[in-house]
């Protein structure tokens, strides 16, 4: 088992944002940037934080702020550069559009964190490997499948060794829900606002 110690978060907020049509990370969600609310739950556990985006505005919130090392990878790309810039032997992996993420699910996702081998979790449906854990040991693959062009982060995870975080255990699926568009913004936060 890995300590919590030894265990680094990257937040990728580097996507091309397409179909929000702004930077998702700092658009608005219950009143502050998207990101605020993962960076609090962060804060919360006391876990060191990067954040991965070619866009300056991220430096904002006073953690370090990497662009990617081999551009236009997509989140492939973002995990390896979060690879070469973690000092630590294992790291968390998040996209900035899940505000709904929470301690309680990454409390349970660092006590599976184990040496060699990846943790990505699952709502019952999906894998998630954008809430997950990745060994240091994992960066050579990385590199090999960008430079391949296989980029699609789900099929590299499938070729590696993985633990599963099944997240419908607690009811906790909605941790992995990512707005992707204004439409799914606004519904989100009815949602949270119903439930408050």
């Amino acid at each position: 088992m890995i300590k919590e110690s030894e265990i680094e978060v990257f937040i990728l907020a580097g996507g091309k944002s397409r179909r929000m049509g702004s930077d998702k990370g700092l658009v608005n969600f219950k009143g502050e940037p998207m990101i605020s609310h993962i960076l609090r739950v962060l804060e919360k556990l006391n876990m060191p934080t990067s954040i991965i985006s070619s866009n300056n505005e991220y430096m904002k919130f006073g953690k370090p702020v990497y662009q990617d090392l081999i551009p236009d990878k997509g989140p492939l790309g973002g995990l390896y550069t979060a690879l070469e810039f973690s000092s630590s032997p294992m790291l968390i992996l998040l996209a900035c559009d899940m505000p709904s993420i929470n301690s309680e699910s990454l409390k349970r996702l660092i006590v599976l964190a184990t040496s060699g081998k990846m943790v990505v979790s699952t709502d019952g449906k999906n894998i998630s490997p954008l809430f997950a854990c990745y060994p240091q040991s994992f960066k050579k693959a990385v590199k090999e499948a960008i430079l391949k062009d296989e980029l699609k982060m789900l099929d590299f995870v499938l070729k590696q060794s993985y633990t599963l975080l099944d997240l419908t255990v607690g009811g906790n699926t909605l941790v992995l829900q990512n707005l992707n568009t204004k439409k799914e913004l606004l519904a989100a936060e009815n949602i949270e606002n119903d439930s408050d």
